[in-house]
């Protein structure tokens, strides 16, 4: 009995220890994008925000997650907002060789012209590669893949990458 209770406190024991160092999550810092205006014309902008995660999909999903709830009030005050069009929801996040494959609702692709398409498309791909390990974005609608984003002509046909310089659009 008493060979039975430590056998059940050390395999107890272990369990936590492989949870706490290996499973549980941990804050990360990472940096979501709005869109400003730079010399007339609109642009992403970082914002630092804390998530919870400890793997690449749990830190992309968080991440986004903070995207699509929008800027703060204080953010707001400073000029930055978003083109990711209110009731966007996250449907899935899958990452695989550094390609993150984000499928959200239908909402996304409503509304808005070609810069609000082209805000929306640069947010979301340059939150998807801030987060190590993920080089490009694929974006899906409803589970599907779609050639464009709206009727706007903004292609997301492929795995995209961001620029080496800030979009202006």
């Amino acid at each position: 009995m008493r060979r039975t209770l430590l056998w059940l406190a050390v395999v107890g024991l272990a369990a936590v220890l492989v949870w706490w160092t290996q499973v549980r999550p941990q804050p990360v810092a990472v940096r979501i994008y709005f869109v400003t205006s730079a010399d007339g014309a609109a642009t992403v902008a970082p914002v630092e925000r804390t998530v919870v995660g400890r793997r690449t999909p749990e830190i992309l999903r968080a991440a986004l997650e903070a995207l699509l709830a929008g800027p703060s009030a204080a953010e707001r005050a400073r000029g930055l907002v978003t083109e990711i069009p209110a009731g966007t929801r996250l449907r899935g996040v899958t990452v695989q060789d550094g390609v993150a494959v984000i499928d959200l609702t239908e909402a996304v692709a409503s509304g808005g012209g070609s810069s609000s398409m082209l805000g929306r498309l640069w947010q979301i791909v340059y939150t998807g590669t801030d987060v190590p390990g993920i080089a490009q974005v694929r974006i899906l609608i409803e589970g599907a893949e779609r050639p464009g984003l709206g009727g706007e002509g903004v292609l997301i046909d492929r795995p995209l990458s961001r620029p080496a310089v800030f979009p202006r659009f």
